[in-house]
């Protein structure tokens, strides 16, 4: 039920949230709500054209306190609900938000769904917790986090330094996959690809490799593959590869370059800084690439090559449900003193130590939101209907790391089992 907003001594007021006691509302239930809840926050911020990590420019420009605009804008910035769950406003905070936003032109249709969002909310936090504060402790004890201060601060320094020696830095790389059994063969796995870089600038003008194509087997040999675009439209392969609804500029001049069994996608040389920011998403469907089945120790997973000084990385990984709960692992791979080789059967050698660790996504389209990347969700939306597939087929797994640092190689992977 979506409620009804009312006025009263000017301020936006709305219906205290039922708290039916719906059994069997899970804490699960809760986090999925919260996710909701926050996707709904951040189409109100992208409405008004604020930035959910300027908390004060944010209190300014809504008219409302800091402490409130921090709540809020947490909400959109964190995406683990461990973190952030139990500090979500209540009814009256959200009132005046929802005046605020209001004011500034928002749609009463989407403050309603944001309203309902938030009731919902209240109403599975009602049936499974009772109050805020029991829910924190329940929340504290889902929590993964680590104290990764120093070794963030480490890959920091590095990402200032490599910035000034290569000549380029971007904000976000991101790979998404979602693996499927295929139509035609229902032993074979087929997957959608998604990867690209979030404002990318040069710092010296010059080409630079945004996306490396290549399969191999798990002792490291390339095989061919088949692939589709998942935006069929252009001449050239560079142009095929690109999303280009999600591309600013539309169509980057993207220039193929074959080395060895890798297939590079440079941007060409282009203009400096601000002036040549460039954000460039490529997308595919694999066709057959892995087998279903495997009656010897084998993986399907990718790989993201790091070679540009990047603030974040973030790595989805979906896995359809016919294939089972399986756990997605995850490596960051040393490529300075282990250069060549994709032999998996090395790959805990290689590794490089990981504080981070990867989480579970939420039910549905609103649990993939970023909020480093608006239009994320979007993105997902498009890439499941592309391939066919509705994205509460899938279960998600997010990976993410601050200043990933660059001569490395971010796998993920599922294990292979026999068939049944």
């Amino acid at each position: 039920m979506t409620p009804s907003i009312d006025q009263t001594n000017g301020i936006s007021r709305l219906p205290s949230p039922i708290r039916v006691e719906v059994p069997g509302e899970t804490l699960e239930d809760v986090v999925a709500a919260f996710h909701l809840a926050r996707a709904e926050v951040a189409s109100l911020f992208a409405a008004i054209g604020l930035d959910p990590s300027k908390t004060r420019e944010t209190a300014r420009a809504l008219g409302i306190n800091r402490g409130l605009a921090w709540r809020i804008s947490r909400m959109v910035r964190e995406s683990d609900p461990a973190a952030a769950a139990s500090d979500v406003p209540g009814t009256a905070s959200m009132a005046r938000l929802f005046n605020a936003c209001r004011e500034r032109g928002v749609s009463e249709s989407a403050l309603a769904a944001t309203a309902a969002a938030f009731t919902r909310f209240e109403s599975a936090l009602s049936a499974c917790t009772g109050d805020r504060k029991t829910l924190a402790m329940l929340m504290a004890n889902l929590s993964t986090a680590h104290d990764r201060s120093e070794t963030e601060k480490a890959r920091r320094t590095l990402f200032e330094g490599a910035c000034g020696v290569w000549g380029v830095q971007a904000q976000t790389r991101f790979v998404t996959v979602f693996l499927y059994p295929s139509a035609s063969d229902p032993t074979m796995l087929d997957a959608g690809h998604v990867t690209g870089y979030v404002g990318f600038r040069r710092l010296s003008s010059k080409p630079w490799p945004l996306s490396y194509e290549a399969v191999h087997k798990s002792t490291g040999e390339a095989e061919r593959f088949v692939k589709e675009p998942l935006d069929p439209v252009g001449f050239t392969e560079g142009q095929l590869q690109l999303i280009k609804a999600f591309c600013s500029p539309t169509t980057p001049d993207i220039e193929v370059v074959t080395s060895n069994e890798y297939k590079r996608f440079e941007l060409a040389a282009g203009p400096v800084g601000n002036q040549g920011l460039t954000t460039c998403v490529f997308g595919t469907r694999l066709r057959s690439i892995y087998p279903r089945y495997s009656d010897t120790p084998n993986t399907a997973g990718f790989m993201v090559i790091l070679t540009t000084p990047t603030e974040r990385v973030l790595f989805d990984f979906f896995v359809h449900r016919d294939l089972g709960n399986a756990p997605v692992r995850t490596h960051l791979l040393d490529r300075l003193s282990h250069l060549y080789g994709n032999i998996e059967s090395e790959f805990e050698r290689q590794s490089l130590p990981l504080a981070e660790q990867a989480r579970q996504l939420p039910r549905g389209a609103a649990g993939t939101m970023c909020h480093y990347i608006p239009w994320y969700t979007k993105l997902i939306e498009f890439v499941t209907e592309r391939i066919g597939h509705d994205v509460n087929e899938f279960t998600g797994s997010r990976f993410e790391m601050n200043y990933p640092p660059i001569s490395t190689t971010l796998s993920r992977r599922i294990d292979l089992h026999p068939q049944p």
